[in-house]
């Protein structure tokens, strides 16, 4: 009997009316360890009846990873930035094409003293945090076998182009093929160095009026490259679950939770060897004229993995 009731309540949620707006905003790792490994991304459902859709996220976010154990060690310790401008073309009724570009960086920041005023705040202690100098960036792997890598960081780079098309099968359901190019102008430690292939398809549903259910699930390869060629996955996925809500006349607020399968193996290191288990949650203004404002921010789920000690959202979209 239970199993016929969560059937009649998927068929519902599948089948509501949509509630105008568009859905959640994209979400793709900045991590440099996994960005420059993953070419996965999330594509919100693309409202019908426009020939143009445009949207410009900033990602600005604090990283602090430290293990040390023995001839094993990893520290990074860094604030990255993502600037991603991102545009889609309709083609017909259903179909659409995209493309997307970036502009990154990696600083020593200014964030540390805000975050560790936070942290004494609620009493959430980060180790790394208290042993590490305040706004200093440091970014370097040592691994068995004397293989060492430190790597510096960076003004400002471009990241890979990305190129793809999808179909809108339905109001509630659409699919995405995309390919990133090798086109980053990133140093070492950043870039991902070839090409990747990446699948993704989004259902979406309206509920209760004033709710979109957005869930996506991805799968992508990227060949191994660079100085841990020989301990990097090749194949991922990604699993999100979110949902949107109207709260008040233009004020909406989403939360997003992301799974991402793990980017390294056999590394002996945690923080490398983990899936990512991330929080996106946030705000949009949406008035009846004019572009729609995001704002947000991201959070680690987990003690240890390569998802991001916090990190902030701003971005717009028409």
């Amino acid at each position: 009997m239970k199993g016929y009731r969560l059937l009649a309540i998927s068929g519902w949620l599948l089948t509501a009316p949509r509630l105008a707006g568009q859905g959640l905003p994209a979400y793709a790792p900045v991590n440099p360890v996994a960005a420059g490994r993953s070419g996965l991304t999330t594509v919100p459902y693309l409202e019908p009846g426009r020939k143009w859709q445009v949207s410009f996220l900033t990602d600005y976010a604090s990283l602090i990873e430290y293990t040390n154990a023995g001839d094993l060690s990893y520290l990074l310790d860094a604030e990255v930035l993502r600037a991603q401008l991102s545009v889609v073309r309709s083609i017909g009724k259903k179909a659409f094409v995209l493309a997307e570009g970036s502009f990154n960086g990696s600083y020593n920041g200014f964030l540390d003293g805000f975050l560790d005023w936070y942290h004494n705040l609620t009493g959430f202690r980060v180790t790394a945090r208290e042993i590490r100098p305040t706004n200093q960036l440091a970014y370097e792997i040592n691994l068995a076998g004397d293989r060492s890598y430190q790597y510096a960081g960076s003004s400002g780079f471009l990241g890979d182009i990305r190129l793809g098309g999808g179909l809108r099968h339905s109001p509630h359901w659409q699919s995405t093929l995309s390919v990133t190019l090798p086109t980053s102008s990133a140093p070492r430690g950043y870039r991902r160095g070839t090409v990747s292939l990446n699948a993704t398809t989004t259902l979406r549903s309206a509920f209760w009026k004033r709710f979109i259910y957005e869930g996506t699930l991805g799968a992508g390869y990227t060949p191994t490259h660079g100085d841990l060629a020989d301990l990097q996955h090749t194949t991922f996925l990604m699993l999100t679950q979110g949902v949107r809500a109207r709260v008040a006349g233009p004020l909406h607020a989403y939360a997003n939770v992301i799974y991402h399968s793990a980017y390294y193996q056999d590394t002996g290191i945690e923080e490398l060897d983990n899936r990512e288990l991330s929080l996106d949650l946030g705000g949009m203004l949406r008035f009846k004229q004019g572009p729609e404002w995001i704002f947000g921010l991201t959070e680690d789920l987990e003690p240890s993995g390569p998802a991001l000690d916090v990190g902030f959202r701003l971005g717009v979209r028409w």
